[in-house]
């Protein structure tokens, strides 16, 4: 009887520390409680927008580079292969990270740069300019791919803001606008023709824009939304109720993400440099796989 009770309780005591150990450490995708990375709030770099929880990535049309929150490393293309470096290279001295158009990456996706041709084809070179800032819709500092609409200028940052105005409108040009860039060009047009000022905040609340956003209040203290926020519950659909175009094709649609482009992150630790050395090395070796480079 001994015996039995003492093997017993060594069954029991190897039961909780198994549950013990799988249920306590970071938390990655692929969990049943989540599917975002660990945040990077303390990472996110003076030219970049708000912070959006569980971000990592940053994409700039632009120049087709990615930021990584997790190294701290720019991912851009050289002779077709992708290099990683603290700082952009010299061939883009002159871009200016204060005012670029940002793309915040979808929150399930890992090293999208692996994946760059459905970032190429659904975030154009400057695409932004007809579609935001010729059409009406002032201020706009990015897009978001979790909230799956623009992000705006702060009142603060209205000085960094690029110029806008209604020229594509004015052309007639015929895009298929989202039914929240479309609300917020209409208001804006109708304040305009009002002769009523604007302000960035108000286009803000207008266009919905601070779902899932973290900021630091005037006290200093980080406020963090709440993981039942908005965005979880939209991200479930895949597509817009309008879509958008430009010349014919669709753009600024979040990349759907493919099981490979989730990516194997167990046993990732994300603040330490020893993964984002070994992140780099691993892609290194198979960037020469990497297709779809325009370079």
């Amino acid at each position: 009887m001994q015996n039995a009770i003492t093997k017993l309780t060594t069954v029991l005591i190897a039961l909780i520390t198994v549950l013990c150990f799988t249920s306590c450490g970071t938390s990655y995708y692929g969990a049943a409680e989540n599917n975002y990375y660990d945040n990077y709030y303390d990472y996110n770099p003076a030219w970049a927008p708000d912070y959006y929880f569980g971000t990592r990535y940053y994409y700039f049309p632009d120049i087709e580079t990615y930021y990584d929150l997790g190294t701290r490393n720019f991912v851009y293309l050289n002779n077709g292969r992708w290099l990683f470096g603290p700082t952009l290279p010299p061939i883009y001295a002159a871009f200016n990270l204060n005012n670029a158009f940002i793309v915040i990456v979808n929150r399930s996706v890992y090293t999208p740069w692996m994946h760059h041709h459905y970032y190429n084809s659904h975030y154009p070179r400057y695409y932004y300019i007809d579609y935001y800032d010729f059409s009406n819709i002032p201020y706009v500092r990015g897009y978001n791919e979790n909230g799956r609409r623009a992000v705006y200028w702060r009142e603060a940052e209205r000085n960094r803001a690029r110029e806008w105005g209604d020229r594509s409108i004015r052309e007639g040009r015929k895009f298929k606008y989202s039914t929240d860039d479309r609300r917020v060009q209409q208001e804006v047009t109708r304040r305009i023709t009002q002769r009523t000022a604007v302000s960035p905040e108000e286009l803000r609340q207008i266009g919905n824009a601070d779902e899932g956003r973290m900021v630091t209040s005037r006290s200093g203290t980080t406020q963090t939304p709440s993981r039942q926020a908005a965005p979880d519950t939209q991200r479930t659909s895949t597509r817009r109720s309008e879509e958008t175009n430009y010349y014919g094709g669709e753009i600024g649609q979040p990349v759907k993400v493919q099981p490979q482009m989730r990516g194997n992150t167990s046993g990732r630790s994300s603040s330490t440099r020893s993964e984002g050395t070994s992140t780099r090395n691993r892609e290194k070796t198979t960037s020469g796989r990497s297709s779809d480079s325009r370079r």
